[in-house]
């Protein structure tokens, strides 16, 4: 009995041995260089493809809030700047210092008619309107905006020339024209010279 036992111990032992030993020798061949656990061409075809669409969907996202709150800060600022010139257009007392720094100003009411000398700025009011009877002029943007071309149904932007008998209106405060040679200008509204 105790050789039939010692037997049975024996071979368990080396059964438990023989498995132990069998389990090391497949796992070392598992992901050696030779049989790696993951592919070059799995990683290529699978992962890389997905990580790659993962990183452009989050940076598109990234870039789709920047530039919505890049638009709402222009839109903020726009609405600031116009409220300021509105602001300067009512004041008395800057309208008196551009008078007195050697520009004019004048209120709405009809249509008058301006003479400038080549490099003069008119601003506008929001709401004026111009018309170019002779010379010519560019226009001066404010807030984003110029004038539009009400002749032409289109926008005019800085630097952009305005062209002879069309009918010009301002949608931002204090947007206007700058006269390249002497140049006559119809105005009806709010402005000021400088």
């Amino acid at each position: 009995m105790k050789q039939q036992k010692f037997i049975t111990t024996t071979a368990a032992i080396l059964m438990v041995c023989l498995l132990i030993s069998g389990y090391y020798a497949v796992a070392a061949e598992y992901g050696s260089a030779d049989d790696p656990l993951i592919t070059q061409s799995y990683l290529d075809a699978v992962v890389t493809p997905k990580a790659v669409a993962a990183a452009e969907d989050a940076a598109g996202a990234q870039a789709d809030t920047l530039s919505a709150r890049i638009s709402a800060l222009s839109d903020q600022l726009d609405a600031r700047i116009t409220q300021a010139a509105a602001a300067l257009a009512s004041d008395e007392v800057f309208l008196s210092r551009v008078a007195a720094a050697g520009g004019t100003t004048a209120s709405s009411g009809s249509w008058k008619t301006i003479t400038l000398s080549a490099g003069q700025k008119v601003y506008l009011a929001a709401g004026a309107e111009l018309v170019l009877r002779s010379g010519s002029a560019t226009c001066i943007e404010s807030g984003g905006s110029g004038l539009v071309n009400l002749s032409e149904v289109g926008e005019v932007s800085q630097g952009e020339s305005l062209s002879l008998y069309h009918l010009y209106t301002a949608t931002t405060q204090s947007s206007g024209l700058c006269a390249a040679e002497r140049t006559k200008v119809l105005i009806s509204g709010d402005y000021s010279i400088a």
